[in-house]
């Protein structure tokens, strides 16, 4: 039986499409044949599950003859299809490429198909670089590299050095954006803050609810940030790659940030991150901004990686020596159980606390001591609703936005226009001004609210339901640490 491969790697109007392939091979090598079509799949590497498939078959002894519409259909790789090549001779199958001359049973005929394949892995990689190196320039420009939109931000076509690119201009969650910061600046907790997000309707840039992920991921986005020399300085001192000078810090436009491989997945080395002034506006300062990431780090785990078994992971000292406890883990009667210990005695011998705690003690003991503590904590009162807040902050931005409209349209007509614009300016000013005010006049809380406190508890009381990354998340906004001493007693530190 007869093999038909085809692959498009991308519909373009100038390639061949699958079709068409699978039309000319049949013409070129008449016979029964089966179908292996590949759509959208590169020729980099052989991982195309309809390939895979042919691959079984011949060794399943079901083919004998394969053919293709070019020989780059099947690799662009010389290691994969050498590797292709020997498998065919393995077991009998014959290439027949439908609009090449090929004759694989002669070794002129094989030596011709690996001239072929150098070139074709050539083009591949050529075509690579070619995309990485305009994915380069373009960022260090400061465009907008598309995919997802920050928060805060929309994007809108524009012509630059005669080609139509996206740029960013903040929208109608702007205001909310600088809400955000201004909340989590006053030491509001992210758990405060996205469950109120949430309650007031607002989603996110990619239209989903609010987590506490979403709202640190707001926060650390340098997008909305002032380029200024304080920026400059900060990321210069933090060991960023920095593409612009600090005079082009300018505090007119906010910044971008792109990683050396492209893909942020395999770049979280700060080293390995550009920092570039972007074309678009800020909309926080570069105080603001660097505020944020210190408060951030701090609440990051001091010693690697929390563990992923246990939800006091990094929380828990020793009263005698300071160093952390530790989970021990043992196994009796295949049953697993484990234990809090010192570390400085266990590993360092250098603590007389030989104290061992069972696990489900010392974290249940913490769940009622933070269920207590929630009871008893006296609330932060506030006289402005979040809800309300961030629709006032919104209406600002919507208002700045008319304002700025207006503006450029004085001098396009005659003088009564223009009168008539300038009243319009003046009334929406006035607006502006007295949404401002409302704004800002309330101070935003440093201890919790009371909607805060009840979230806090029902996720407490639900606490075994949880996921051990949400039980962290919530012992970690309202327990600073835990010691306990030589005698196995407890003293809890809480954040409010």
């Amino acid at each position: 039986m007869i093999a038909i491969y085809a692959r498009q790697s991308i519909e373009r109007p100038d390639s061949v499409s699958i079709e068409s392939q699978i039309q000319q091979c049949k013409q070129a090598l008449p016979g029964e044949s089966t179908v292996y079509a590949d759509k959208g799949y590169s020729g980099k590497n052989t991982n195309r599950p309809k390939f895979e498939q042919m691959l079984r078959d011949i060794k399943g002894s079901k083919i004998n003859a394969v053919i293709s519409y070019r020989l780059d259909r099947i690799s662009r790789n010389i290691i994969d299809f050498a590797n292709l090549l020997s498998t065919f001779e393995k077991y009998g199958v014959k290439y027949v490429s439908a609009t090449e001359q090929f004759d694989t049973s002669t070794p002129m005929g094989r030596a011709m198909i690996y001239i072929v394949m150098v070139f074709a892995q050539l083009e591949r990689e050529t075509i690579a670089t070619r995309i990485l190196d305009n994915y380069r320039f373009r960022a260090t420009r400061g465009l907008f590299m598309g995919g997802n939109t920050p928060f805060g931000y929309g994007s809108r076509k524009t012509a630059l050095d005669g080609k139509n690119i996206s740029v960013l201009e903040p929208n109608e969650q702007a205001g909310i954006l600088q809400q955000i910061f201004s909340r989590f600046s006053s030491h509001e907790s992210l758990y405060s803050i996205c469950h109120e997000l949430n309650q007031a309707g607002i989603q996110t840039a990619r239209g989903n609810q609010w987590s506490s992920t979403a709202v640190k991921r707001v926060l650390r986005n340098i997008t909305p940030c002032c380029a200024d020399e304080t920026l400059y300085n900060y990321l210069i001192a933090s060991g960023y790659n920095v593409s612009n000078s600090r005079d082009e810090f300018d505090g007119q436009h906010g910044m971008c940030l792109f990683f050396k491989n492209k893909n942020r997945n395999q770049s979280t080395d700060i080293a390995d991150q550009i920092a570039v002034v972007g074309l678009h506006k800020p909309l926080i300062t570069s105080e603001q901004y660097i505020g944020t990431q210190q408060i951030l780090n701090a609440h990051m785990p001091a010693h690697g990686k929390r563990s992923a078994r246990t939800f006091l992971s990094g929380m828990v000292t020793c009263k005698e020596c300071g160093h952390s406890f530790g989970v021990k883990y043992t196994e009796k009667n295949g049953h697993e159980y484990a234990y809090y210990h010192c570390r400085g005695r266990e590993s360092r011998g250098v603590c007389g606390n030989n104290i061992y705690i069972p696990a489900n003690e010392i974290e249940s003991y913490v769940i009622q001591k933070c269920l207590i503590h929630l009871r008893l904590v006296k609330l932060s009162e506030t006289k402005v609703k979040t809800q309300r807040i961030f629709a006032q902050a919104s209406e600002a931005e919507q208002l700045k936005t008319q304002i700025q409209n207006l503006i450029d349209n004085i001098g396009k007509g005659n003088a009564i226009v223009d009168k008539l614009l300038t009243q319009k300016i003046n009334s929406l000013q006035k607006q502006l001004e007295a949404v401002n005010s409302s704004v800002q006049s309330p101070k935003l809380p440093v201890s919790p609210d009371n909607r805060t406190v009840k979230w806090l508890t029902e996720q407490l009381k639900q606490f075994s339901e949880l996921k051990i990354e949400q039980k962290t998340d919530v012992i970690r906004n309202i327990v600073e640490g835990i010691q306990v001493d030589r005698n196995g007693n407890m003293e809890i530190s809480y954040l409010f």
